[in-house]
Order: structure tokens, then C-alpha cells, then sequence
């Protein structure tokens, strides 16, 4: 049986969010939440497959347990089984620990075809997890997909964008996306999708069941660390001006200096 493995993130709904002083990590829990956007467009290119395959999708997150509400959503939106990886021994895991975590969770999970990630995240733009996820299973990648014009038992055919290229592209299966909002509009979620995702059971594993050590993942396992981190300040001063001709002259001023106002 086919098997695409969708990775989805929850992430701040604003960016005013709380900083760990100590940690030097974001406090997840000082905002709203939401599913990453570039996941859901992930998520949707597995869905379309599906149609074409039959494939089985499977659901997967990282994160607290509010991360069930975004597995809710993606079974919501064509998902037919959820897996969250929670656990304290997580938090603060850099890419390279959760890249490794998400690894261990599609060992875990078995046979697949496809992994598909959102092309990054809002909450760190590294667009690091997905490929390095690859590194660690050791399969080809495909990153900025833009089209799935064919696929088979052993392979997919892509079209992806290469700064302001496309290339055309026949990859190996199985094989890591990455997928962003180039493919296409979202669908419409429906209220009989919502009702079926709120009685299907999510599994829940911790390292123990990913048969990693607690050493291995969060903050001191990762090697990026954050050595300081400060919220931008800016001071204007304002300055009325009676007319349109001390206006211009100002204007004249700063040009001759070469400086901004």
C-alpha cells in the first residue's frame, strides 16, 4: 500500500510572542496558534496524489499537545491517521534534533512513498527540517515544488523552481518535498470533514517510543544555540512643519547630505 507522510507545524498567530529569557526560545504558549501555512499547501499536494494512488495519508507533528488541533485540521482537510511526537524532552530542539526526531518517527511508522513538508516555517524561515530530514533517512530530496506531473511505483516526475528557473526532474522514490504556495490554492475545509476529524484517535509517541534517549533531542542536544536575542527599537522624532515650502527645503537638505528621514 502507498503511504505519504505530511509534517505539520504549529506556529504563532502573530508575531507578538514572548521570549524565554533563559532558554533564548520562543514561549509558545504566550500566543494563538495555527498550522503553518506552507504545510497545508504539503498537505493538499498529498491529497491530490491520493486521488491519483489511493495512497494512505499520515499526519505527523511535533510539538505540545495543543499540536493536536493541527493534526484535527489536517484530518479535517483529507488526513487518514495522526501521529504527535510530544514530550518535555523536546522542547528547545534545534532543526538537526527535530529532523531527527521526525526521522525516528518514520521509521517507526514503516514503509512510505513520499515525505512531504512545508517549504519552511513562519516561526524560524530556515527551511532546514525537510532536508535534513532526508539526510537522515539517506533519500533524495525535491525542494520549492511547483508541479507533480506523474508518478509511479518507483519514481516522480516534478517540476520545481531553481531561483528563476524550472527544472523538470525525475526522482527515485522515496524521496522528501517541499512544498509551498506555488502549487495552487487551498481548498475549502467542510463540515462533514471537520465532524469525522474530531472522532478519529491521534496516536501519541515520546522518545521512549521513538527509541531515542532523552540526551539526544532539546535544547542541550541542539548544536545551534541562540546566544542573545533583542526586540528591535526605533525612535522617531517628529516634526511639524507649517507648509509645503519648509517641507521641500528639508527635503533638499537631506538629499544634500545623503541621509534619510
Amino acid at each position: 500500500m502507498k503511504r505519504y507522510i505530511v509534517f505539520l507545524k504549529q506556529v504563532p498567530l502573530s508575531t507578538k510572542v514572548e521570549m524565554d529569557p533563559v532558554t533564548r526560545t520562543l514561549k509558545r504558549s504566550s500566543a494563538m496558534t495555527r498550522t503553518n501555512p506552507d504545510d497545508l499547501y504539503a498537505l493538499q499536494s498529498a491529497v491530490k496524489l491520493k486521488r491519483q494512488t489511493g495512497a494512505e495519508i499520515v499526519a505527523v507533528s511535533m510539538g505540545p499537545a495543543s499540536a493536536e488541533e493541527v493534526l484535527r485540521e489536517a484530518l479535517q482537510r483529507g488526513a487518514d491517521k495522526a501521529v504527535l511526537l510530544s514530550s518535555k524532552a523536546f522542547a528547545g530542539s534545534d532543526t538537526w534534533c527535530t529532523s531527527l526526531v521526525l526521522a525516528a518517527a518514520v521509521r517507526k511508522l514503516g514503509e512510505y512513498d513520499l515525505l512531504l513538508f512545508g517549504k519552511m516555517a513562519v516561526d524560524g524561515d530556515t527551511a532546514q527540517v525537510g532536508p535534513e530530514v532526508a539526510g537522515q533517512l539517506d533519500i533524495p530530496q525535491v525542494t520549492h515544488l511547483m508541479e507533480v506531473s506523474d508518478i509511479s511505483d518507483t519514481c516522480i516526475c516534478v517540476r520545481k523552481k531553481a531561483g528563476r528557473l524550472l527544472q523538470r526532474m525525475e526522482v527515485d522514490l522515496p524521496c522528501v518535498v517541499t512544498v509551498g504556495r506555488e502549487t495552487g490554492e487551498l481548498d475549502c475545509p467542510t463540515l462533514a470533514g471537520w465532524r469525522w476529524a474530531q472522532r478519529q484517535a491521534i496516536l501519541h509517541w515520546d522518545e521512549c517510543d521513538l527509541g531515542l534517549e532523552p540526551s539526544q533531542v532539546g535544547l542541550q542536544a541542539s548544536p545551534t544555540q541562540v546566544v542573545s536575542t533583542m526586540v528591535p527599537r526605533r525612535k522617531k522624532d517628529v516634526e511639524w512643519l507649517p507648509d509645503g515650502e519648509q517641507f521641500f527645503a528639508v527635503v533638499r537638505e537631506s538629499m544634500r547630505r545623503g541621509t534619510n528621514f
